[in-house]
């Protein structure tokens, strides 16, 4: 049977697509030869969404080459291909799931660390695990967060920077996350890393406004009721304490009067 212009152009599209899958799983483990202690978790996962597309594309195209009435396959060369890319495909990615398992795990404190006892004090008494908060941008937990880690790692001298961007990144979810994921954990990252998150969320004005506008979220009494009492007396001082961490106070009581007057205005003004 005399094969035609277009079936004979159909068996050469599927056969150079073949060609190109067999190129990008080449790829793939190229990537995996070349692992490293720099190799980012997001550089894992992109290779991870890839593999599985991979994967499909090439099964669908070893059916249609099978179904095509021109191409012939006498010592199954395409059975023994698929097998050998199957091998490829799961140890793939099993490597590529146990990396990013391991790169998204938070980091452990290195509890000698914490423990060291400080100059001149005995250390006769063992102290509780401390462990590093998280933060996932919510403005109202940036100040806990930040002082925190500045005192169990940021401020430490006797832990190398590369290390402390290893913690910093096992310590951020969501926004802050993705503003530093794309830094590589080596020594000159970590200031860059910590500038950027001081620079996003270290922002006087906002928490100064957001504290402010805790005080009109104070709950209002409906009954008497002395545990009620208390814990609007314990809000209040909580409110009232919070504005010392924030550095460079301004006049609090035009703060207020701002806000008091914002919130009466329709959402239109307000927003502009």
């Amino acid at each position: 049977m005399p094969i035609t212009r277009k079936a004979l152009s159909s068996l050469k599209q599927l056969k150079v697509q073949l060609e190109d899958l067999r190129s990008s799983f080449d790829d793939i483990s190229g990537f995996i030869q070349k692992f490293s202690d720099a190799t980012t978790a997001t550089q894992v996962d992109v290779r991870l969404e890839r593999i599985d597309d991979l994967w499909e594309r090439f099964s669908e195209n070893l059916v249609e080459l099978r179904s095509h009435e021109e191409f012939e396959d006498e010592e199954n060369q395409l059975g023994k291909l698929r097998k050998q890319m199957s091998d490829r495909y799961y140890e793939a990615k099993t490597f590529l799931l146990d990396k990013s398992k391991a790169l998204h795990a938070p980091p452990a404190v290195d509890q000698s660390l914490l423990e060291q006892p400080a100059a001149n004090v005995v250390d006769h008494v063992r102290l509780p695990q401390i462990h590093l908060q998280t933060f996932s941008g919510d403005i109202d937990e940036w100040l806990s967060f930040r002082d925190l880690f500045t005192s169990l790692i940021h401020w430490r001298t006797d832990l190398p920077e590369v290390e402390k961007l290893h913690y910093l990144k096992g310590c951020l979810q969501g926004e802050p996350k993705s503003l530093i994921d794309p830094l590589k954990i080596t020594k000159v990252n970590y200031q860059i890393a910590w500038e950027t998150l001081m620079k996003r969320y270290n922002n006087n004005k906002l928490l100064k406004k957001k504290q402010v506008q805790s005080f009109f979220m104070l709950p209002t009494l409906g009954r008497e009721s002395v545990v009620d009492l208390r814990s609007l007396v314990e809000g209040f001082e909580r409110i009232v304490q919070t504005p010392d961490q924030v550095e460079e106070l301004v006049d609090n009581k035009d703060l207020l009067l701002v806000n008091f007057l914002t919130m009466q205005l329709d959402p239109s003004t307000s927003r502009a």
